[in-house]
Order: structure tokens, then sequence, then C-alpha cells
């Protein structure tokens, strides 16, 4: 077993970095359609990610904030690893019957095919999680730095080679898979003996443990995929293509917000387990302050850089949907504090109370979805999430306080 440990700051640097890297090159795959084909492929290549998204949150079952904040290690890393091998295959399965009622045949097909990358993508986060026990981030940061370059290779060969969207997104999953098992899965097997149990009654129970974790985040996904599904059917592929062209250089932000923060999850569930209430409290209101002075920092940024940025990666015409552009950082970044926030309330296990937040912000969705997009255009659909995420960011702080609270009340 290697005794190679990271620090607090390396981990988180070498966690950031690594996420950052592979989701600018995810990022990159979506102006490489655009560039190398239309926007109508990139209207395609959005609908397949955000699709896949949804039903990855099937297969990762939302585990990961659970599995690195077990601290009395309640379950064992194979339950965690057999757990996954069925999630996956369930979502795999989902999607498919799903993707058959694609408004195309083709578009079908490129969801089922994105569907790989979702499932490199569970695999490795519950080996991730093992990584982390061991404080490796090191392991981790270069996984998400050699599947994000293996991406933008696949997806360019796919081009190159055959000039098929539907091919490019096969050939980068096929690529994505192979290096799981080529770097992931022979690193941390030199950590621990990796092995995986699925006939055992503590699959059962942890699956039902984290039911309401996988239903809190398969809402949450749905947030993007309702209002952009809204888009192609009420206002076509081609203005799909464009809102999500706009939208994804805004998920840097998202990522290195999210992934930053990874490596405090341990930290803050041993706080909250050693019954450090105080400490507790300070540390996720230093969180909050966080969200505020980054919020600040990111609007700043984006009303700068944000026409220079757009018209550089995608030419003067796109500067005419230039207007989608700041209610999408505002999606972005209400969408990495909601991820942060579940993961703080995961950590004390108020697991219910996260999923009626979040199904509180769902109903909003839902419900109004089409009237924003009818109403106020693709901004509608980002108007429409904002309102959503800020009911559920609200909900998500109101429950941490109110629990930290009640514990340091009963501590008495």
């Amino acid at each position: 077993m290697s005794e190679k440990k990271n620090t607090l700051a390396q981990a988180m640097a070498w966690n950031t970095a690594g996420n950052l890297v592979y989701c600018i090159c995810q990022w990159i795959i979506t102006i490489l359609a655009v560039k190398l084909d239309s926007f109508g492929a990139a209207g395609y290549l959005s609908l397949a990610m955000t699709t896949s998204s949804t039903f990855s949150t099937i297969a990762m079952f939302s585990m990961r904030n659970f599995q690195v904040s077990d601290v009395k290690n309640e379950f064992k890393d194979a339950e965690y690893l057999g757990s996954r091998v069925l999630t996956c295959t369930a979502a795999i399965v989902l999607c498919a019957l799903y993707a058959i009622n694609s408004t195309s045949a083709y578009q079908m097909w490129c969801i089922d095919a994105f569907m790989l990358i979702r499932l490199a993508e569970s695999i490795v986060d519950v080996i991730h999680g093992i990584n982390q026990k061991y404080d490796r981030y090191d392991i981790i940061g270069k996984s998400y730095f050699l599947r994000g370059i293996a991406t933008d290779a696949a997806f360019i060969a796919g081009f190159v080679f055959f000039k098929d969207i539907l091919i490019a997104i096969l050939l980068t999953g096929i690529a994505n898979l192979l290096l799981v098992f080529i770097y992931d899965v022979r690193q941390t097997s030199r950590l621990e003996k990796l092995s995986f149990i699925i006939k055992d009654k503590n699959i059962a129970v942890l699956l039902k443990k984290c039911t309401p974790i996988v239903a809190t985040s398969f809402l949450l996904s749905m947030f993007p995929l309702l209002p952009r599904t809204a888009i192609q059917n009420l206002l076509g592929n081609d203005i799909l293509g464009i809102y999500s062209s706009i939208a994804s250089p805004t998920l840097v932000v998202q990522v290195f917000a999210t992934y930053a923060f990874n490596p405090l999850i341990p930290k803050i569930s041993v706080l909250f387990n050693e019954k450090r209430y105080d400490a507790f409290l300070s540390v996720f209101r230093k969180i909050l302050l966080f969200f505020a002075g980054f919020a600040v920092i990111v609007f700043i940024g984006a009303a700068v850089l944000g026409r220079w940025g757009l018209k550089l990666l995608y030419g003067e015409t796109i500067l005419d949907s230039y207007a989608l552009f700041m209610p999408l950082v505002w999606c972005t970044l209400f969408t990495a504090y909601i991820w942060i926030m579940n993961s703080i309330v995961t950590s004390i296990r108020k697991i219910i109370p996260m999923m009626l937040a979040t199904a509180a912000g769902f109903a909003i969705c839902f419900f109004f979805t089409n009237y924003f997009v009818t109403t106020f255009g693709s901004n509608g659909a980002s108007l429409v999430q904002i309102i959503s995420f800020a009911v559920v960011l609200v909900l998500l702080i109101l429950i941490t306080e109110i629990t930290i609270h009640q514990k340091k009340k009963e501590l008495k």
C-alpha cells in the first residue's frame, strides 16, 4: 500500500486542476461541433450531453458524497463497487428506453453513445471515492487530465475520419472507458485489492440509504433538461445549439467552485460526527461568504470578458444572442452552490429534507418552463432555472442552520 498522501492544499489543487482540465476538454467538443459542423450538430450534442447527464445520476446514485463522508466505515469498498455495477446497468437500460422517444433516430443514437462517457464517469467516480479515502488526489487529478485529453483526441478523430457527430461521440465514449481500466483501476489496485460484492443484504441497505440522494440528483439534473428540451421543441434545434454553445463556457465556473470544495467534505463530516458544532458553523459560514465573493468576481469577469470570449470562440454572429450569456452565468453559479450545499447536507445526513427542498424547486421548473420559454424565448429557459435554483439554495441553507442549532441545544 502506498503511503504517499496529499496535504489539503495539494488535494484541492490536484482535484480542481484535474476536473478543470476535464471540464474544459468537454467544453471544447461543444465548440468543435460548431466549428467542424454546425449549430445543428451542437444541438444534437447538447441534448445528448444533457439527457445522458440525467441518467448518469442513476448510474452514480449520488453515492460519492455518502461514500467519502462514511467516516465510520459503515460500508465496505467492495459494497460501494458492487452497488455501482447494479446502478450503471439500470441507468443504461433506462436511458436507452427514454432515448426511443427522441425527436429523431439520430438524436436517439447520439444520446445512447454519450451514455458510454457517462458510464466511464460513473465507474471512475466510485474508484475515486477510494482514492479520496487514502488522500490520493494526485491519482484523481491525473485521471481527469488523461480522460480530458482522450475526449478531445477521440472527438476530433471522429470528425477527421468520418465527419459525423454520432461517430465522434461513440469514439469518445470508447476512449473514456478504456482509460478507466488502463489507468484508474490499475492505480487504485496498488492502494488496495479491488473487488465487488453484488449479492449481499448490505447492498440493499446502501442503495436504500442513498435513494433519496439519487432522487435529489435526478431532479436537479432535470432542471436544465426540461428547459433545453422546451427550446428544441418550441424554438428549434439550431436555437438550442446557439443556447448550448453560449452556456458551455460558463461550466468552467461550476467545475472550479464545486471541485475546489470537494476535499473539504470529509473534514466537515468529521466536525459533525465529533459534535464540534461551533467549528462546523464557522466553516459553513465561511463557505457562504465564499459563495458571495465568488459570485461578485465571476459577475465582473463575465461582464468584462463575455463579449470578447464569445466572439473569439464562435465568431461575430454569436453576439446577436449575447443577451443569453449573463443569465446562463447565474444558472451555472446556482448549480455549483447547490451541489456544494447538497454535499454539506448529506454530511449531516439530512437527506430527506434535502430531497424535499429539491422537489420544491423542480415543481417550479416543471410547471413553468413552457410558459417562460414561450414568453421570453431562450432566456426564459435560464430565468425559470434561476428561480428554481434560488428556492432550493435558500431551503438548503435553512436546513443546515436549523439542524446545527438543534444539535447544539441537544448537546447542552
